[in-house]
C-alpha cells in the first residue's frame, strides 16, 4: 500500500479544518488506495474524525510554534516505512526543513497545495528563500 503523509503547517489543526481542503485533499488519496497519515497536535477534541474513517492521525506533542519545523524533521527521521507522497498545505516556512529532509532521504514526491488569496499573495515573497527553495523541491504544486 502506498503512503501519503500530510503535515500540519503550524502545530494543531482545529476540528473544523478536518473538513476543509487542507485535510480533505490528502484524505481523497484513500480512494486511490493510499494509507493517509495526518501529522498534527491535539489541542481540542477532533470530533469530525468520525467523517474520515480511513484517516490515521499521528499526534504530535503540543509544542511552541518555534519548535514545529524541527519536530517535522524529527518525525520524518523516526518514520518507520516508506512515504510515497508528502503533502504540504500552504507555503509556510516551517515546511522548508522537512521538505529538504524528505527529498534527501525518501524516494517520494512532495505535493504542495497553495491557498491563494489577496493577503497571502501580497505577503509571500515567492522569489526569495525559503519560499523559492520549497517551490523548487516540490513535484506537484496546485493552487486555487
Amino acid at each position: 500500500m502506498k503512503t501519503l503523509v500530510a503535515l500540519c503547517p503550524y502545530v494543531p489543526y482545529r476540528n473544523e479544518q478536518l473538513l476543509k481542503d487542507c485535510v480533505l485533499i490528502p484524505y481523497s488519496f484513500t480512494n486511490l488506495g493510499y494509507q493517509v497519515k495526518l501529522v498534527t497536535a491535539k489541542k481540542e477534541e477532533l470530533a469530525y474524525l468520525k467523517y474520515l474513517p480511513k484517516l490515521e492521525v499521528d499526534y504530535a506533542p503540543l509544542l511552541p510554534r518555534e519548535q514545529w519545523a524541527d519536530y517535522l524533521v524529527d518525525y520524518l527521521k523516526n518514520y518507520q516505512g516508506k512515504i510515497d507522497r508528502l503533502f504540504c498545505f500552504g507555503l509556510y516556512p516551517d515546511y522548508g526543513k522537512a521538505i529538504n529532509y524528505f527529498k534527501q532521504h525518501f524516494d517520494g514526491q512532495v505535493i504542495l497545495k497553495l491557498d491563494a488569496n489577496p493577503y497571502w499573495m501580497d505577503i509571500i515573497n515567492y522569489q526569495e528563500s525559503p519560499q523559492q527553495d520549497m517551490i523548487k523541491a516540490c513535484d506537484l504544486i496546485s493552487c486555487e
